[in-house]
Formats: C-alpha cells, structure tokens, sequence
C-alpha cells in the first residue's frame, strides 16, 4: 500500500442513572476527599521541562518532527527478496550480522539493518530504497506519548458521566472476554485498580521459561516490553514521566465496583499491556511489532495515545495488518492546536477513529488538535499512576481511552459486531462540538446505535497463513507451526477446524475468532516423499477457509540459501564477503528455531537474514527448544 492510500487530506447525552451501576470507587464520588499523598510531582523548571521534551521524555507540549535513532533504519524487502549487501570487512567485528526481521510471519521481511556510527539515518535510508529488491526504507522514528503536562489537581470523574457511562453501565459494564491492548510506556500490573483486568494469555504458562504458544515470546503472560526484549510490560523502574500507559489503562478498564480508587468505562476488560515507548519515547520498529503482536493475540481494540508530525510507513502498514484481522485502532489526535490530527491519527484506514479532547463545557481543549473524527474528555482526568496511587493528567491521550473503553463495551454486548460496525455507532452516538468531524462521543448512545445494526448474514475467516510446510527427516520430530485465525473485518465466532489426513495434529478443533493454534505433523503415519492434506474451517457447518499442509520425507539439506553471492554447497553456506544473504530453516517459519551465530549473537525464528562481512570458516549452530542441535558450515569468501 502506498503512502498517497494511507495519508488523508488535511444534542444532549442520554442519561439514565441508575444506581445499582453507580461504581462503589472512592474517588468516582466528588463527594469523597481526595488523599494528599497522591498528589503528583512538584512543577518542574522550565530547563528541565525543556530539556525532557527534547528528548521525548515529556508526554505533551509541542510535539517535535518524528527524530529518527541512530544506527540503524528499516528496509522493507520485496517478497522474495534477498537482504541489502553489507560492507566487507577483515579480521574485525562479527562475520555474520544479524538483520533482526520486525515483521509479522505473513509479510515480506521487514528488517532492521545497522548503519555506520554518526551517519545520517535519513540518508542511509534514501540509498538503501534504491537497492534491488527492496519495497521501501525509512528511519526508526521515535514518538511521544500525548499527555500535557499540568498542575496536579484531584476532581471527580466527570469524563465518565460526559460520556453517558453511567447510562451504558445499565446494559453492561463490559466484559473479560474482550482484550484492549495498552501500546504505551508501560502499564502497572500489581495496581490494585488494575490487577483485576490485567490480560492473560490463555496459552502461555507462567514462569517456566519456555515459549508454550510458539510465537516467539517466552513467557508472555501479560504482554511484552518491546523496548527491553522482556515480558515484563510494566514502567520503567525509574522517571517522573513513566506512568502514562497506566494512566491510559486505567480510563479504559480500571476495575469498577470494587470499593478501590477510581473506575474505568469498562470495568470488566483484559488489558494488554505493550511496552513500546521507552525513555526517549517510542521508536518505530517497536511500536509496529507491539501493533501486531496486539493483533496476533486477539486484541479487538488498541489504544494508542501517543504519535508526531514525521509519518512512518512501517507504522502505518501494522496498522493496516491490524485493519485486516479486525482490529479497531484509537489514536489520539495530538496536542498541538494544529488544524489536523498528526500521525498516526491522520491515517486513511477503515480501523482509526482519530480523537480530540474536550473539557467539561464540551468544547475542544486549547491544546487540542483540530479535525479529529470525534472528541472526548481530556482535561483534568483521573486515573491510576503508581501502584495505589491516582493523578489528573490533561492531553488527547487522555481522551483516547474514552473511546477504547466505548468500543470495549459495545463488542461485550455484541461480541460478533465488526470493526465497520462499532466504529459506526461511535460515530452516530456522538453529540456535536466544533472541530472535529463528528462530535463527542456517547457510551449509552453508541449501544443503542449497535443494538440496531444487524451483524453480516455470513462471516468470512481470515487466516494468516495459507500453506504451512514440513520438513521430516529420519529419527526427527518435526516442529510445530502456528497461525492465527480472525474474522474478516472483525467479530468474533466459533468455528471448527478438521484436517482431511491422519497425519495431521491440531491443537485444538474448535475456537472462537481471534484465535491462535498450532499444528504438528505425526512422521510415523507419513509416507516418503511428499505428503499434502488440508485443514478446513468451518462456520456453522460450512467452510470458511482452508489451509494447506505439504510434509516432505527423505533427507533433505539443513537451511536453503537466498541472495547474490549466497549458495549451499556441499552442505555448508557460502557467501561472498558483504553479501546480504536469506537462510530458512528446513523446520520452516517456527519460532522454535534458534540460530547461534560465530559471534555468540542469537536470532529466534524459522529464518535469519544477515550480511556476511567477514571472511573466514565459521560454524552457525541451529537449535530448538526438544534439545537437538545441528553444526551448519559458513565459508565467507
């Protein structure tokens, strides 16, 4: 998709309260004294503000042009294509360098290649387009999340009851089943308000250092933290500026009824906690890898309150992944008073509801930007911080989670409703204000608006991929893939899953969409040479989709080798010294697969892309988590 496709051009809420739904939230009552000690920091010098929004640490303001890290940028590779070359080298760093692909499974590579010390990122990136084979390059942008920075104040939640929450809680006051996914700094997972709502991967086990699902991410209960490669998604261990995604998370789903702090729209929700902005903000590649990991687990929502004025393709084409498996993307529209939403609000896409923010008269925030499709309160809005603490924070991220929340509490009601479907009512349940597109929105209203929309007469699957290959060789289990299963443009329904063969084991027969599954083949039912069967997945009885599954039996070489320069000889790799080389695994796309480089470096993943830059005889060791090792030879020449 190309970049013209993405980028865009530049009544009173129903209310009836009832009671029972009133949240038991000490701080929901304006009634209720707010505890001193919650009190934010102390206003900083200006210098120091200064010097925090400069390096994107600050969550407001201004927002500065995307800054582009060093050292490496983003080539997205053509499918089929073979890595960028590299530069020769002698006797000096690592021969292989790795090109960690930040892609999903689905798509063409998209790499992260490193660049010389002090170049420019820019530049490096404009030459890098013009190489063969290559679909597009840019710079890791970095952006900031969107709070305004403000003077601690404590007040009641009056967003809540702007928004005809109340009204909404009459009907349902959400529902675990529905998964938000929290694409920010961090969330605080041991809050007391939030603890209750935390997302929990139904396939992963907790503590046992093993990868249960096969998706690449060991241990990834709650989520993952994508700026330290860990899966411990919470805050940064030190800062002022580290509970932004807690405040976000709380608005959307802080647990309601539950005597503690303060409630969300959705009081019952799984919250997905994606740590992708770091201290210096948020880089590109990390932010697009938490979308579709979002994406790949079953998030029906992400809310992202954070985004600049420079526009990253690789961003925009995550979300536009997300968009096809169903996925609805709330993003705040900025803090600048521009008279547009800035990225990623101001994509085209059918998935993006950009939002403004509003205070309590209904009218746009001075800080707001202009042009968002509809509005919601972010001005002086509480909600968790610290573990047991709460502040009021000002910005478009604030006003964000408003509208996730909606959409939390329409697909727990309507759980088959696609993405066109909810976006529609939030944008019929909206009252008007000036500057933006549609208004502000309305929980209550937007539910009445979906209770009268019917859901498609059929439901297309999506899966995300459609043949899967297997390798066996003789005395070898061979290694379970996985793919993931959604409904096309959303919703969620069950459906069945049957394989035609014998020889063909499935995790699970029967699921609700989004779901992930893996699939194994069973070596002792095959016979040699080539072996298809098919899967089919049906809804209601008919098929939906079908998946191929092609095993091959014999000996077959360990790897196969792509790119100029690179060739499997007499099983051992070899490459001319700089060539960009693409090795795949005979085990296929599984992220069991682990590649021990010369140098000690690690790549997870059925393939690994890498410039062969230093000449000599190396070996690169191929393990998996079943213990079995291979010795694959490397001769850069």
């Amino acid at each position: 998709m190309h970049d013209e496709k993405l980028f865009s051009a530049g009544r009173d809420p129903l209310r009836y309260i009832d009671a029972r739904f009133e949240p038991v939230d000490p701080l929901f009552d304006a009634d209720e004294p707010a505890l001193s000690f919650f009190r934010r920091r102390k206003h900083r010098s200006s210098a120091a503000a200064a010097a925090a929004i400069a390096a994107s640490l600050a969550c407001g303001g201004r927002s500065q042009p995307g800054a582009p890290a060093p050292g490496a940028i983003l080539v997205q590779l053509e499918r089929g294509a073979a890595p960028p070359a590299g530069t020769a080298r002698e006797d000096v760093g690592p021969p292989i360098v790795p090109l960690p692909s930040v892609s999903s499974d689905e798509e063409a590579p998209l790499l992260r290649v490193p660049i010389d010390p002090g170049a420019d990122p820019a530049a490096a990136a404009a030459q890098a387009a013009g190489s063969a084979g290559v679909a597009f390059a840019e710079p890791i942008y970095v952006y900031p999340p969107r709070r305004v920075p403000n003077d601690p104040h404590y007040g009641d939640l009056w967003g809540l009851e702007k928004i005809g929450a109340p009204a909404a809680w009459t009907k349902t006051t959400g529902g675990r089943s529905v998964v938000v996914a929290v694409v920010d700094d961090g969330v605080a997972l041991d809050h007391p308000d939030l603890a209750p709502n935390v997302w929990r991967n139904p396939s992963e086990l907790e503590g046992n250092r093993q990868d249960d699902d096969l998706d690449g991410y060991v241990n990834d209960v709650n989520g993952w933290d994508f700026v330290d490669d860990d899966s411990d998604p919470a805050p940064a261990a030190s800062g002022e500026e580290r509970w932004h995604g807690t405040h976000v998370a709380g608005t959307i789903g802080a647990a309601g009824d539950n005597r503690i702090g303060v409630a969300g729209v959705s009081w019952k929700v799984s919250l997905m906690a994606l740590r992708a902005i770091g201290q210096r903000g948020g880089r590109s590649d990390h932010l697009a890898k938490a979308i579709d990991f979002a994406a790949e687990h079953g998030a029906r929502v992400i809310n992202a309150s954070w985004g600049g004025n420079g526009t990253s393709q690789v961003i925009a084409n995550a979300i536009a992944r997300a968009n096809r498996k169903g996925v609805l993307f709330v993003a705040a529209a900025g803090n600048d008073s521009a008279a547009s939403p800035s990225f990623p609000a101001n994509l085209a896409l059918d998935n993006i509801i950009s939002v403004g923010a509003t205070g309590p008269d209904d009218r746009l925030a001075a800080f707001s930007d202009r042009g968002a499709m509809v509005a919601a309160p972010g001005v002086g809005i509480l909600s968790t911080t610290a573990p047991g603490r709460y502040a009021s924070y000002d910005g478009t991220s604030m006003a964000a989670p408003h509208v996730a929340g909606i959409a939390a509490l329409l697909w727990a009601v309507h759980p088959n409703a696609t993405v066109a479907q909810v976006r529609k009512a939030i944008f019929a349940s909206t009252v008007p204000v000036r500057g933006v597109q549609h208004g502000r929105v309305d929980a209550a209203r937007a539910l009445a608006a979906l209770d009268q929309d019917t859901a498609p007469d059929t439901a297309a699957l999506r899966l995300s991929r459609d043949e899967l290959a297997f390798a066996v060789r003789y005395g070898r289990l061979p290694r379970a893939q996985t793919l993931t299963v959604h409904t096309e443009g959303g919703g969620s329904i069950p459906f069945t899953a049957a394989a035609d063969a014998k020889w063909i084991l499935l995790s699970k027969t029967e699921a609700e969409t989004p779901a992930r599954l893996s699939v194994r083949v069973d070596p002792v039912a095959l016979a040699p040479g080539r072996n298809e069967a098919h899967v089919t997945f049906a809804v209601d009885g008919k098929a939906a989709a079908t998946l191929t599954v092609a095993a091959q039996v014999g000996s077959v070489p360990l790897v196969s080798v792509q790119g100029d320069g690179c060739q499997l000889r007499d099983g051992a790799v070899h490459a001319r010294a700089g060539a960009g080389c693409a090795l795949a695994s005979v085990d296929g796309d599984t992220a069991a697969v682990r590649w021990m480089l010369p140098d000690g470096a690690q790549v997870a993943g059925g393939r690994m892309y890498g410039q062969f830059v230093r000449r000599g005889e190396f070996q690169v060791m191929l393990s998996s988590d079943d213990g079995v090792t291979d010795a694959l030879p490397v001769v850069i020449e």
